[in-house]
């Protein structure tokens, strides 16, 4: 058997990682009528069937454990505009109290908060979690959602935000939407 092969240094992992180009997202929850949210681009898809997907956030956060106590969150997808927002809940904008003033809330079934405008929101119970290091995995169990058809989607790569570049494929089909 082969020895294990050591992990990159963190400098360097950070670095190759800053390449990678992730929607970005805020995950806010509600306990005891107070609302907590934080920026995140580690969001991703489990499965449809039933619909669950992923948020990975930092330990040390404040969110984190009062994503915890509720038991429910909110993911939204940040729509192109809504950039100050991202800024906003990844701390450039002030005090934690503040954090809602930006954009108009509302809620879907859990009292999660969401954004209105939002390219997508996923309202999700919490089903499992998972300790990763820093980190910990979210499993949230999808059980209301709403979209912005067409809205393209906030990104964020090589330490900076982004827009998609539109390209259209000249299908004969008539189709505006492409997988």
């Amino acid at each position: 058997m082969a020895a294990p092969l050591p992990p990159v240094s963190a400098r360097d992992y950070i670095d190759a990682i800053a390449q990678h180009v992730s929607s970005v997202c805020v995950i806010t929850t509600e306990v005891d009528g107070q609302r907590f949210g934080l920026t995140a681009t580690a969001v991703s898809s489990v499965s449809a069937d039933p619909p669950r997907l992923l948020v990975c956030i930092n330990k040390s956060g404040l969110t984190h454990d009062k994503v915890l106590a509720a038991g429910h969150f909110c993911v939204n997808v940040l729509a192109e505009h809504q950039d100050v927002v991202a800024m906003v809940f990844a701390g450039m904008g002030g005090a934690r109290d503040d954090r809602f003033a930006t954009g108009e809330w509302t809620t879907l079934k859990t009292g999660a908060p969401a954004l209105v405008g939002a390219a997508a929101v996923f309202d999700c119970v919490l089903g499992e979690t998972s300790g990763q290091a820093t980190h910990t995995v979210l499993f949230g169990d999808v059980v209301a959602t709403s979209h912005v058809k067409g809205q393209d989607t906030l990104l964020y790569g090589v330490r900076r935000f982004r827009q998609m570049r539109k390209v259209f494929a000249g299908l004969d089909d008539g189709a505006d939407d492409y997988l």
